[in-house]
């Protein structure tokens, strides 16, 4: 995994700058930044760091947010400036840091039924892990009701026309009226 910091942005408009972890080049990475502001239309990034770990990547990310200002600086579509990498979610399902609540926790299993505790108070009887992969009970209908009518839509119009996919991110997140995060999920899951 490489972690950076970057700065997308509108030609001759405003910016952005936020991190991220990827694991292609983040000169390759087509994600341009989790901002909310609908007005904000980046089409370009600048990759300003890179990192070997989230965390070196936040602190810089902090750094620069505080340099710019970027929660009251009208050049940037930031709406808050990051204070605290106290703690951090990874895609791949790791939690670091004291100051996440489920720091130190673990998922227990007897076989059939499941908790979570700290991991020193582990049960007589009981093991680390799940008693069954939620694959196994995960319903088409919950399935649909956590990806969305979009998704939906999203797989049909593919199963139509498989040249959609050769589309950017950023196009096909402003057909389906999506996040980025979500199209590279959509495409991962056909």
């Amino acid at each position: 995994m490489i972690y950076y910091t970057y700065y997308s942005y509108e030609h001759f408009g405003r910016g952005y700058i936020g991190s991220r972890g990827c694991e292609c080049s983040p000169d390759e990475d087509e994600y341009l930044g989790s901002y909310t502001d609908k007005t904000f239309n980046p089409s370009e990034k600048i990759i300003l760091t890179e990192h070997q770990t989230r965390e070196e990547a936040l602190k810089t990310e902090i750094k620069l947010h505080e340099f710019y200002q970027v929660h009251i600086n009208p050049h940037f579509a930031n709406r808050a400036k990051l204070t605290s990498s106290s703690f951090s979610f990874s895609s791949q399902g790791e939690r670091n840091g004291a100051g996440n609540p489920c720091f130190g926790k673990v998922r227990i299993t007897d076989g059939k039924n499941e908790k979570v505790v700290y991991e020193n108070k582990i049960p007589t009887g009981w093991w680390k892990g799940r008693s069954r992969n939620p694959k196994d009970y995960a319903t088409t209908k919950s399935i649909k009701y956590t990806r969305g009518k979009m998704y939906d839509k999203f797989v049909e119009d593919v199963n139509k026309d498989e040249n959609i996919l050769s589309l950017s991110i950023r196009q096909l997140a402003e057909i389906y009226h999506t996040t980025h995060t979500s199209i590279c999920r959509w495409k991962k899951s056909l």
